[in-house]
């Protein structure tokens, strides 16, 4: 909430009471009354907005911690100790949690050692200097503020925060992994590492600075890293929510989504105000398809969180479109005086699942006058994540100058993930069989492509190799660039020393290229292109327009 944000609490306590008595069963509207009413002393009515939201949600660990602080400040050590050691069961990386912990900690060895003063060996206890005093509660504030807004979705206000609080406890474990986390969210991949490996250094098999490796590899694409990190951290606790969650997260990276479904419900199964879970139950169903399954697990985490800009991004997002349809005409000038040629199309796909679409395609072509209609089928499959393939018929019913019968296919493998503004880069490949009525082709064009810029650019290299029955070849390249201008607007060049197939027959071609894809409207897209091409028999110029519409 604003007001609590900007620490005007009386205004927030009453916002919330009002809110909270439209939704008494609201549990996070409970548990922002309780901190509010803290922040104001109010201790007995923080207590008992707390306990209510426990009430609601068991498992509500933050409505646990706030009753924790309370105990702490109250000096019932035993009790506040009992509580944080629940959170810190739940959520391991919990640095407030952490945090107060050691607060209590310290106070139990004053109390200790002040009981050995009143024995008699010693005169009066020391208390705890009036400085270090503060600059615990300085702490505490600092990291109090610096979860809300990593909760929120305010990753760099948090950073800042947590940078704060480690110039006070420098070398702090927990400090070191939460600031990893924020570092990763806001895809400084590097600097996380940094984090992660020198809590490792001080702390040696610290699970928080692991679980944060493991987050890593996720977030790099780096899937089989991330198994072969998680599973021993699973063997040693296999009944961590946390870890769990992880392990259900590389599920779903690796494209196991009954697996991942399946793990995030056992979890949340037994904590419904696992937020984390949640969301990631609703990825998982979204993956597999299941929209509507997948928003009403949006939803829940939205109650627990209501400032989570991560899942109210995932709630905003629109329903994924199954239909595609794109039209596109070409028109060619040819060089000396001949015939224009003409290329009309017309497809239409259906995404039976995120990993499978079917699409048919028309095609009528026109050539010195005649004109050749063809039918074609195409299948693609996504095996993995990183691992696609596609396979493709072609007909062309009493054809004049375009294949009789076409046969093709080919696969996309993604060799290495992105890694902060750099890649990721594809590995393809394209195998097409042309049979024409003279002769048979036969083209082979392996390539790859590689990503830069946060994947605002990409640069693509392709060798093609055409044969046919006789025994004549012909090889060449291509090259392109692809540039995303803005959100909307994409544009696209290269040169071409490659075969073309004419009437059966491989010939060198020269052709240099360039086009661009407009998005007019969230699901309709305008395509234009031109190129200049130069064969030994003519020049041609080739001017194309079509539109894309995804329902």
């Amino acid at each position: 909430m604003t007001a609590r944000k900007e620490q005007r609490f009386k205004d927030a306590v009453a916002v919330l009471e009002r809110a909270a008595a439209l939704e008494p069963d609201n549990a996070d509207m409970q548990v922002q009354l309780g901190f509010s009413r803290s922040a104001l002393g109010d201790n007995a009515g923080a207590r008992a907005a707390f306990t209510r939201a426990l009430e609601i949600a068991p498992g509500y660990q933050d409505a646990r911690f706030g009753l924790a602080q309370i105990d702490f400040r109250n000096g019932d050590l035993q009790q506040a100790r009992e509580r944080v050691d629940i959170v810190l069961k739940a959520q391991p990386g919990n640095a407030e949690a952490m945090a107060l912990l050691a607060s209590i900690k310290r106070a139990e060895e004053a109390t200790a050692r002040a009981a050995a003063r009143v024995s008699g060996k010693i005169g009066r206890p020391t208390l705890a200097s009036p400085k270090a005093s503060k600059q615990g509660k300085q702490l505490e504030a600092l990291l109090s503020r610096a979860r809300e807004q990593r909760i929120d979705g305010h990753f760099k206000e948090a950073e800042a925060l947590y940078r704060k609080a480690l110039a006070l406890s420098p070398g702090n474990a927990e400090i070191l992994v939460a600031l990893g986390l924020v570092a990763g969210f806001q895809q400084d991949f590097t600097a996380a590492e940094s984090y992660f490996l020198e809590t490792l250094r001080r702390r040696p098999g610290d699970l928080d600075a692991r679980l944060g490796m493991v987050r890593l590899a996720i977030w790099r694409g780096e899937t089989a890293r991330a198994r072969k990190l998680i599973d021993p951290i699973l063997a040693e606790y296999p009944d961590n929510g946390e870890v769990l969650a992880l392990s259900a997260r590389i599920a779903l990276a690796a494209g196991d989504n009954r697996q991942a479904e399946a793990q995030f419900q056992t979890i949340v199964a037994h904590d419904r105000s696992n937020t984390e879970a949640l969301v990631g139950l609703g990825d998982a169903r979204r993956a597999g398809g299941n929209e509507s399954g997948a928003r009403e697990a949006y939803r829940q985490a939205l109650l627990l969180q209501p400032n989570s800009a991560d899942v109210r991004q995932r709630l905003a997002a629109t329903t994924p479109r199954k239909w595609r349809l794109d039209v596109g005409s070409e028109v060619s000038d040819l060089s000396g005086g001949r015939t224009s040629w003409t290329d009309n199309a017309v497809s239409l796909s259906y995404r039976l699942s995120p990993q499978t679409t079917v699409a048919g395609r028309l095609r009528l072509a026109t050539r010195w006058g005649r004109t050749d209609t063809q039918f074609e089928a195409r299948l693609d499959q996504a095996l993995t994540p990183d691992l696609s393939v596609y396979g493709l018929l072609a007909a062309t019913p009493d054809a004049d100058f375009l294949a009789e019968f076409s046969v093709g296919g080919g696969a996309s493998w993604r060799a290495i993930g992105r890694r902060n503004d750099w890649g990721p880069l594809f590995l393809n490949v394209d195998v097409r069989y042309d049979l024409y009525p003279e002769s048979k082709v036969t083209t082979v064009s392996p390539g790859l492509q590689y990503f830069l810029l946060g994947e605002r650019l990409g640069i693509s290299a392709r060798w093609v190799h055409s044969q046919d029955d006789a025994g004549v070849s012909v090889d060449g390249y291509v090259l392109r660039g692809d540039i995303v201008a803005t959100d909307r607007l994409r544009f696209f060049a290269g040169y071409g020393n490659a075969p073309e197939i004419s009437e059966g027959a491989p010939v060198e071609a020269r052709t240099i290229f360039t086009g661009l894809s407009l998005d007019l409207k969230e699901d309709v897209t305008l395509n234009a292109s031109y190129a200049h091409e130069e064969r030994a028999a003519f020049d041609r110029d080739t001017f194309g327009l079509g539109l894309s519409l995804r329902f």
